[in-house]
């Protein structure tokens, strides 16, 4: 399934085609699937992420953490603000493009305060969120 889940995400940006928000949601409940037990996270915890509710607990963070790995926007063990933009850019739908965009310039330095990526991933998640939560997804 993560195989999938890479290869249809390689395939997307290799074409250079926006993806739409249905099919963005659906690689997300494929990334979920993915990076849930892998930290060990319920549902009830990262459910209320949708609307900016943030549990700041370790397994809560490393699940972000793990999402963002798998988005390839970490590099190095680190959030890659290059890579955010690029990937922003090549998958958002046009309509959400801009405003994503601009909100992930806004949060460039947050992860900069953190050493662990489970806390910048959450920070930075966070900080998205509340610079425009009419566009934010997190899966």
């Amino acid at each position: 399934m993560v195989l999938f889940v890479i290869l249809k995400f390689l395939l997307i940006t290799a074409f250079c085609e926006a993806m739409t928000m249905k099919q963005i949601r659906n690689t997300g409940k494929m990334i979920r699937k993915s990076c849930q037990p892998k930290n060990n996270v319920e549902d009830e915890k990262i459910d209320p992420i949708k609307d900016g509710v943030f549990i700041e607990e370790k397994e809560v963070m490393c699940y972000m953490a793990c999402v963002m790995k798998m988005a390839n926007t970490v590099k190095n063990g680190k959030l890659n603000f290059e890579a955010a933009l690029k990937q922003a850019d090549l998958l958002l739908p046009e309509e959400i493009k801009e405003p994503a965009k601009a909100a992930l310039t806004a949060c460039r330095k947050v992860p900069d305060q953190y050493k662990d990526i489970c806390e910048a991933s959450f920070h930075v998640t966070k900080c998205i969120y509340n610079q425009n939560p009419e566009i934010f997804f997190f899966p």
